[in-house]
């Protein structure tokens, strides 16, 4: 008894002499050490939680790691408003201390006066694995402290650098992890996404719309409201071409703006949800979220008005190439905010080159980064000096820029993944459709060339007509008028596609195309010359995408249609002047068809569809470099007579010409001529519709 009794004295002294915030320290708990190390970045931590601490244990593999910084936090940014610390353990000094993270500068993270909120246990660095352990309440015990959830996950920032503290982090990230779970998988269930509604609000923007469109197609039609919608412009045209800027309000319909003031009233309701549902970030957080998802939503828009078909004539009562101005301006604006997103990211200090998710929605910022080059690049060949001086490889550019940006977009962001389901769906229909049209429109056709003046490239043209078939009458007798198909010539390109009008032949039994060379080495010049090269056979393989178009106007709801043509603008209006010639209204339409060309020679170009004119067609041919008037023979041997000059389009388009009928004015040609007759037809109330090819 004598014996034994010492030592239990001693083991009761040793008992009694250990602190007792060691005694009570969940560090010291036996479960600490099975907790699973679970990955942080190229960290790993391990945790327990108990009644009022967690014990955290740090791991990193690094050789030359100066310090290494976690940091609890309610955000996946490491700078905060109000500002919040980090624990820090630099691996000169084997120290662990709490720095308050001010800003993104290294001259803003000095260390916190009191350290009462962290436990230092144990830290150092063995073969090259850094090791530190601390201790720190769940709750709260200072202004810089985050409090810690023990149900829920939370927030785990991590830093480090190879320089000494403090100095600019060499990488950095964050993970939401359920501090104390049992396993790997139940501390990285929440995957710290945080989504939004921008892809359900823009479905619903979308829905509105077309809602809004078949209202004005099939309801307002009987309504007579269709010349407010469809005919009545924001602002009058000016008499001589408007600035650039000016233009499109010009060109821009009431029906139109009731579109976009849906779509402006998506954008802010966009705005306001993300400005609410990250309403806990600091503003300069927040910007670039918002900035983002309002460039996602345009990127949603913009790739509809190109998916090309019916649908939109059925739904908007107009080709797609009438609501093409939408796609440009959506592309502007996905541009400018995709730039002011890249801006504000940068001004944040986030690396753009960087693959780990990063922020409350987890995008991945490099693939941001690519996406923005190649959507970039495409804004940069779209200036329209650019568009149309190289239109082949701006085609060309655009399909491929397009692919690699929308694959970066849905790598960047889950919430684009949803997004962009409907746009993407939409377009891979349409162009699947549009795929077996193509195969099954491929045919052989009589190619015709002529040349009107050896002085000029401009002056030479070829005539493709395809030949009479039960195929070909359909597309005649179901296209609408001023119809036109995207040509492909395999030929002289495999990959080049143009859009060319469909001409309706006299008989009404097929289709043709007249396509002028416009310059030495062009696609039409190349065509010129394909067919002058195989004169002998006069035939070449054409591919066919179409029929699409369709005017703003109904030719059947007029009593008088005045058409305005300039140069190889009369394919369009020649073919509205064939259907009429073959399928005879019960009310004659009053046709009076003002053509200006160049030389005599010029209007022998489409002889072969134009001559002899039906009777209900009143024909005026200008000829511009004729001092005076004359005649000139077409194939049939009639003279076709011409008057010198310029056509006073005043003197065309007078209302007391035409009594109190109802007048619908076409026009295609020249920019110059366009809108002279665009001004006079608004001046005398007289519905306008142009043909212009701005692709």
């Amino acid at each position: 008894m004598t014996f034994k009794l010492p030592r239990q004295l001693l083991a009761l002294w040793v008992l009694c002499s250990v602190p007792a915030g060691l005694a009570a320290s969940v560090c010291a708990d036996p479960r600490f050490t099975t907790q699973p190390a679970v990955p942080l970045g190229p960290m790993s931590i391990r945790s327990l939680v108990g009644n009022s601490t967690v014990c955290i244990q740090v791991l990193f593999s690094s050789l030359s790691a100066s310090y290494v910084a976690i940091a609890i936090a309610q955000t996946p940014y490491m700078v905060n408003s109000p500002a919040t610390n980090a624990v820090v353990f630099d691996t000169t000094s084997a120290s662990t201390f709490l720095a308050i993270i001010q800003d993104y500068d290294e001259h803003s993270v000095p260390r916190q006066l009191h350290q009462s909120g962290l436990t230092p246990v144990n830290g150092g660095i063995s073969n090259g694995q850094i090791s530190f352990t601390f201790e720190r309440p769940l709750a709260d015990t200072t202004a810089y402290d985050v409090t810690i959830d023990s149900s829920a996950a939370s927030y785990v920032q991590w830093a480090y650098s190879d320089r000494e503290w403090p100095s600019q982090h060499l990488d950095y990230g964050a993970t939401k992890i359920l501090l104390g779970a049992p396993t790997t998988a139940a501390a990285l269930a929440d995957d710290g996404i945080q989504t939004s509604t921008t892809p359900e609000i823009a479905a619903l923007a979308l829905a509105l719309i077309v809602l809004l469109g078949l209202g004005g197609t099939y309801v307002a039609k009987c309504l007579c409201l269709t010349k407010f919608l469809y005919h009545k412009s924001v602002c009058a045209p000016t008499k001589r071409l408007e600035p650039w800027c000016l233009q499109p309000w010009a060109n821009f319909k009431l029906g139109e703006v009731v579109v976009a003031l849906v779509y402006v009233g998506c954008l802010a309701v966009v705005t306001a949800q993300v400005n609410t549902k990250f309403v806990t970030l600091a503003f300069n957080h927040r910007l670039p979220l918002i900035s983002g998802h309002l460039s996602l939503v345009a990127l949603v828009f913009l790739l509809l008005p190109v998916a090309r078909g019916k649908h939109w004539e059925l739904i908007f009562g107009a080709s797609y190439e009438r609501i093409l101005k939408f796609h440009r301006w959506l592309g502007r604006l996905c541009f400018l905010t995709g730039t002011i997103h890249l801006v504000v990211v940068l001004v944040n200090n986030t690396d753009v080159t960087s693959t780990i998710p990063y922020g409350p929605q987890q995008v991945v910022p490099l693939f941001g980064l690519l996406a923005f080059i190649a959507f970039g690049s495409m804004a940069l060949v779209s200036i329209d000096s650019i568009r149309r001086m190289f239109y082949s490889y701006f085609i060309l550019h655009h399909r491929i820029a397009a692919v690699v940006g929308i694959v970066f977009v849905l790598l960047h962001s889950r919430t684009a993944c949803y997004a962009m389901i409907l746009p993407l769906a939409v377009y891979g229909l349409t162009l699947l459709a549009r795929l077996v049209a193509v195969f099954a429109n491929t045919t052989t056709v009589s190619a015709k060339p002529s040349i009107s003046s050896k002085k000029s490239t401009d002056s030479r043209s070829v005539l493709l007509t395809l030949p009479a078939t039960t195929k070909s009458t359909k597309l005649a007798q179901d296209a609408n008028p001023c119809s036109f198909f995207w040509v492909n010539i395999p030929r002289v390109s495999l990959i080049e596609w143009h859009p060319f009008s469909a001409i309706v032949t006299p008989d009404g039994n097929s289709i043709a195309f007249c396509i002028k060379a416009m310059g030495a080495n062009r696609f039409t010049d190349k065509v010129f010359r394909a067919a002058y090269a195989s004169a002998n056979a006069g035939k070449l393989t054409i591919r066919l995408d179409g029929p699409h178009g369709k005017p703003s106007l109904d030719d059947d709801d007029y009593d008088v249609l005045v058409l305005v043509a300039g140069g190889i603008g009369i394919t369009p209006l020649l073919g509205l002047v064939n259907r009429h010639r073959v399928q005879p209204n019960d009310r004659p339409v009053e046709i009076h068809l003002h053509w200006v060309v160049r030389s005599p020679h010029d209007l022998l170009m489409v002889e072969s569809l134009m001559f002899p004119l039906p009777a209900t067609v009143k024909a005026t041919f200008y000829v511009t470099q004729a001092k005076e008037g004359g005649c000139v023979l077409c194939q049939t041997g009639d003279g076709v007579a011409y008057v010198g000059g310029r056509p006073v389009l005043q003197d065309v388009l007078h209302p007391e010409r035409y009594a109190k009928k109802r007048v619908g004015v076409l026009a295609c040609g020249p920019p110059t001529l366009v809108q002279d007759a665009e001004w006079l037809s608004h001046a005398c109330g007289f519905d306008f519709h142009k043909e212009v090819f701005s692709f």
